[in-house]
C-alpha cells in the first residue's frame, strides 16, 4: 500500500512539472524602455540621430553688417562699455556732443569733423539734423537666421524712447529689412514736448553667379520739437544758486511757449553694378564692373509761433509761420576697373537736380 502511495505522488509531481511551460528567452529590443516599455523612443532615436549630418549651426561671424562703402562687420553680441555709451537716443557715442535738457533736442557741439564737406550747400536747420539718418547711416546686412534687436529707454516726464530692428535673408542671395525708431518725451521744463519718428526699409540682393549687386533703402522721418526761449533773466538766480522750491523744474517759467518746429524729410536710394569681368582669385586682381546710382530726397522744415518774442529782434509778421523746403535727385553711371598693375580707376558721368527754396519773401523798404 505504501509503495502504491508513493508511486501516486511521483506520478502527480512530474505531472506538474510537464504540464508548465518553459518560457523562452528572447533577445530584448534595444529602442524599448526597460521600464515604460515605451516604443516612441525608438522613433526619436531615428530623428535625432546626427551622426551623418554635418554641422549647419551659425557663427557670429556670418552675421554680417554692410556699410555703404561696402565695408562689413559682423554682429556685436558682447557687453562692453562701448555698449554702454551707445545706449541713447543716437545709438552712438556723446563724447563731442552735449545734449540738452530733454531727450531729442540738439546738441551742442563740442569739436568739428573736416569729412563731411560737400559740393552742394547743406539744408537747413542743422541744429535738427543730429537724428537725422543720411545716405551714410545706413547699413545692410547678411544673417544666416532671422535677426531682431530692440532697445527700450525711459524718457523725462512721460518720456519713452523704443527702437525696433529686424532683418532676415529669405535666401542666400536677397536681405531684406525694416526698423523704426520712436521718442516720445515730455521733459522737465514747461512746453520742450519732444516727439520724433524714423522709419527705414532696407534691401540688398545679388545674383547666384555673384555678377550682379543691388541696394536699396527707403527711409522717413520727422521729428519735431516744441520751443521756449529758455528761462526768464529773474529765474536764473534760482537755478543756479539751487534753490530748493525750485527743484521741480516745471515751476520755472519759460520765454514763451507758443512756438514749435518740425523738421520732415524721405529718400528713395538704389545702388547696383554689374560685374563684367570678374576677379578670378585674391593674387590675381583684374575686374571690370558698370554701375548705377539713383537717389531721390525730399525734406522740409517748418517753424511756427504764435506770438514773436522780442528776445530775437523784430518780427515783420504778427505770427510766425516760415517754411523751407528741399528736392534732391542725384543720378550716377560708372564704371570701376580693378588690376594689380594699375591699380583701382573709377569714371563717372552724374546728374545733380538741386530745388532749395523758401515759401515766402520778405522785401525791405529802403
Amino acid at each position: 500500500m505504501n509503495r502504491v502511495n508513493l508511486f501516486l505522488i511521483s506520478f502527480f509531481f512530474l505531472g506538474i512539472i510537464q504540464a508548465q511551460d518553459r518560457p523562452i528567452l528572447q533577445k530584448q529590443d534595444p529602442t524599448i524602455d526597460p521600464v515604460t516599455g515605451d516604443t516612441l523612443n525608438r522613433v526619436s532615436r531615428k530623428s535625432t540621430t546626427n551622426r551623418n549630418i554635418k554641422n549647419l549651426e551659425a557663427k557670429i561671424q556670418d552675421y554680417k553688417i554692410i556699410s555703404r562703402a561696402n565695408d562689413s562687420v559682423y554682429l556685436d553680441t558682447t557687453l562692453s562699455v562701448q555698449k554702454e555709451f551707445k545706449f541713447n537716443y543716437l545709438r552712438r557715442d556723446e563724447f563731442d556732443i552735449l545734449p540738452f535738457s530733454n531727450i531729442g533736442q540738439t546738441y551742442n557741439t563740442l569739436s568739428y569733423d573736416f569729412s563731411g564737406n560737400g559740393l552742394m550747400p547743406k539744408f537747413a536747420a542743422r541744429a535738427r539734423h543730429f537724428n537725422y539718418m543720411e545716405i551714410d547711416d545706413i547699413n545692410y546686412y547678411y544673417v544666416p537666421t532671422p535677426l531682431t534687436e530692440l532697445m527700450y529707454k525711459s524718457g523725462f516726464e512721460q518720456g519713452q524712447l523704443l527702437d525696433a530692428f529686424f532683418t532676415v535673408n529669405t535666401s542666400e542671395q536677397f536681405n531684406f529689412s525694416i526698423a523704426y525708431k520712436g521718442l516720445r518725451s515730455l521733459g522737465k521744463y514747461q512746453h520742450i514736448l519732444t516727439s520724433t519718428g524714423n522709419f527705414r526699409v532696407t534691401s540688398n540682393y545679388k545674383t547666384k553667379n555673384n555678377r550682379y549687386h543691388a541696394r536699396a533703402h527707403i527711409v522717413m522721418q520727422d521729428l519735431m520739437n516744441q520751443e521756449n526761449g529758455g528761462l526768464r533773466d529773474e529765474d536764473l538766480i534760482n537755478f543756479e544758486s539751487g534753490n530748493p522750491e525750485f527743484i521741480d523744474r516745471s515751476v520755472f517759467d519759460p520765454q514763451f511757449e507758443d512756438a514749435e518746429n518740425i523738421l520732415i524729410g524721405k529718400r528713395f536710394h538704389l545702388d547696383h553694378h554689374y560685374n563684367i569681368i570678374q576677379q578670378k582669385d585674391s593674387v590675381k586682381q583684374n575686374s571690370l564692373s558698370i554701375g548705377n546710382i539713383l537717389s531721390y530726397s525730399d525734406k522740409y522744415f517748418e517753424y511756427k509761433q504764435t506770438t514773436p518774442n522780442s528776445i530775437f529782434g523784430d518780427a515783420f509778421e504778427t505770427t510766425i509761420h516760415e517754411g523751407v523746403s528741399l528736392e534732391d535727385f542725384y543720378g550716377e553711371a560708372n564704371a570701376t576697373y580693378s588690376s594689380n598693375t594699375l591699380g583701382h580707376l573709377k569714371a563717372l558721368i552724374g546728374y545733380h537736380n538741386f530745388n532749395y527754396g523758401y515759401d515766402k519773401l520778405v522785401v525791405l523798404d529802403g
